[in-house]
């Protein structure tokens, strides 16, 4: 499809407004440098549904021994370094097992955590960030990555956390209405400008409140 034509298809799926205001905020994104998000939380439920998935996998915390062998199998999407730094960190892991086999899997932050081209994320306990998840290709389909995300939502709840907290692009509309759908709260914006090297981060006061925020560690600049 050419770019005329993923603008009407949006447009007949949103409205020709938000179409309109979702290239525009991508072209901000692309050429200024200029990234804003709705940030949102979730209580963490004290007893989850899990949905219905294969039986025979076994869903628990995974042990650093584990995860560094992990790392070295490359259909995880997992780096040593990057495993190193999140145990450096106190970073923890959960996934779901077939057998020995580790086959899914996602890292819960008890502090900040790295995202994409030096952007970090912090938020205060009992707030609590999740990333990294991946399930290998064989397996997907099976309703895995979800039971693994309440099972770790289960684990963190044991250790004082009581919501998760996200965000997501404010023009990704149909993230944001499954979002609300699922019980997601829009608590307010943030972001940061990307400019000559440097991040200049923004946010408002009901972010800042649950310490929720985008940085930069200190010599990435």
């Amino acid at each position: 499809m050419t770019r005329l034509d993923n603008l009407k298809a949006s447009a007949d799926r949103w409205g020709w407004s938000r179409a309109l205001s979702s290239v525009i905020i991508s072209a901000a994104a692309r050429y200024l440098g200029i990234h804003v998000y709705v940030v949102r939380i979730r209580p963490i439920p004290v007893e989850p549904e899990y949905p219905a998935t294969n039986p025979d996998l076994v869903f628990r915390k995974i042990e650093i021994g584990e995860i560094k062998d992990a790392s070295e199998d490359p259909d995880l999407d997992m780096t040593a370094d990057f495993v190193d730094d999140a145990i450096a960190r106190g970073d923890l892991a959960f996934g779901a097992f077939d057998g020995p086999r580790l086959v899914s899997y996602m890292w819960r932050s008890v502090g900040s955590a790295p995202d994409a081209d030096g952007v970090w994320i912090r938020v205060r306990k009992p707030y609590n960030y999740s990333y990294k998840s991946y399930t290998r290709p064989s397996y997907r389909g099976q309703r895995i990555s979800p039971v693994v995300h309440l099972f770790s939502d289960n684990e963190m709840r044991k250790l004082g956390y009581r919501y998760r907290a996200g965000f997501v692009a404010i023009s990704n509309y149909a993230s944001l209405r499954m979002g609300l759908h699922m019980g997601s709260i829009q608590i307010g914006r943030a972001g940061y400008l990307a400019w000559f090297g440097r991040l200049i981060p923004f946010r408002s006061r009901a972010v800042k409140e649950i310490g929720f925020e985008f940085f930069r560690p200190k010599g990435l600049n």
